[in-house]
């Protein structure tokens, strides 16, 4: 079977290897749709992602939905022929974090397609995936495998709006259209935000979210156009861009007793005006991936309550990945999903 490695920074190389095999608690799934993260972007650009170092090659790839071809022990609930999504995290359910509920902060946590662990894990950016049995998800026919890869981001975004407790009736400001960002501004708008802004600097980004979510979007680099959005501040910024400017406007535009989530990945330190959290008693939350929402997401879809088809920006063959890859850089894309 193909498979993509990533070498180093702008080196991903196709290579014919063996079909893995399946562990008792297994099944093998036949990818077909993957979309490329941003966390994808960063391995392939830099040859990592922020503190994380891949060792050696490994295989990218984590947001993905498929078809179960051997279904090993699992034939009753999970027989071949299913259609699944994937949940690629692989927490090792006996540490503290794991037994406390939170184990997306596992510290021998294997997430597909991440090198935050030794040796990486290897992900879905090849023709088939073993995976645990209690991590695929069953898919009804009418939802597609494009909209089903998405799943892993968009409970990323339900985890991080989670962080901010309770939106209904606030006004919110994300930071950053990107594809986590726009993901954000829809799960807000569900749950009840009265009020919806979004800053970035791509003017077709958020033409996006004001199509889709926003009741206000503004350039993030023009400083006075956002102060006067911003008003007398909004109750929650959610810092989806990764940039150091946009945690800088969280940090002065969240109003007096209001709450900043962090999800964006800065590529190294960055100063911010920390007295601001002691004047204004501001509430700073980390998001690092998700925990215990992957069904709540792949509700929503099944009951039609969101639909993630316009964020999908081209779709490519997964012999073209790098084509892919080179789409997915553009300043105007937001989602590149990968067919198999």
């Amino acid at each position: 079977m193909r498979a993509f490695y990533l070498h180093g920074a702008r080196d991903l190389r196709a290579a014919e290897i063996e079909q893995p095999q399946i562990a008792a608690d297994e099944v093998l799934v036949q990818v077909r749709a993957t979309g490329i993260c941003g966390s994808d972007l960063h391995y392939y650009i830099h040859g990592r992602n922020g503190d994380f170092v891949p060792e050696c090659p490994f295989v990218l790839g984590h947001e993905s939905a498929g078809e179960v071809v051997d279904a090993g022990a699992f034939t009753d609930g999970l027989p071949a022929g299913s259609r699944v999504a994937i949940d690629p995290s692989h927490p090792c359910r006996t540490c503290a974090y794991c037994r406390q509920g939170r184990y997306n902060l596992c510290p021998q946590m294997r997430y597909f397609g991440s090198a935050a662990c030794s040796p990486p894990q290897d992900g879905s950016f090849r023709e088939y995936v073993p995976v645990q049995a209690h991590n695929c998800h069953l898919l009804p026919r009418a939802l597609d495998y494009r909209q089903a890869a998405l799943l892993e981001p968009l409970s990323i975004a339900i985890h991080g709006v989670g962080q901010a407790g309770s939106i209904a009736g606030k006004r919110v400001l994300v930071t950053g259209a990107g594809p986590i960002g726009q993901l954000i501004g829809l799960i807000a708008r569900h749950y009840g935000a009265a009020h919806l802004a979004v800053s970035d600097i791509r003017q077709s980004a958020l033409d996006l979210a004001a199509l889709l979510w926003a009741d206000q979007s503004v350039h993030a680099d023009d400083p006075a156009a956002v102060a006067q959005a911003a008003g007398e501040g909004f109750d929650v910024v959610v810092e989806a861009s990764g940039a150091p400017a946009a945690l800088q406007t969280a940090y002065l535009h969240c109003k007096a007793g209001g709450t900043i989530v962090q999800l964006g990945v800065q590529g190294g330190p960055v100063e911010l005006p920390v007295n601001l959290v002691m004047q204004k008693e501001l509430t700073v939350r980390g998001s690092f991936r998700f925990a215990h929402v992957f069904p709540q997401a792949l509700d929503l879809l099944v009951r039609r309550q969101l639909d993630l088809v316009p964020l999908i920006s081209q779709c490519v063959a997964f012999p073209d990945l790098l084509a892919g890859f080179d789409a997915a850089l553009q300043p105007q894309t937001i989602k590149v999903v990968v067919d198999y």
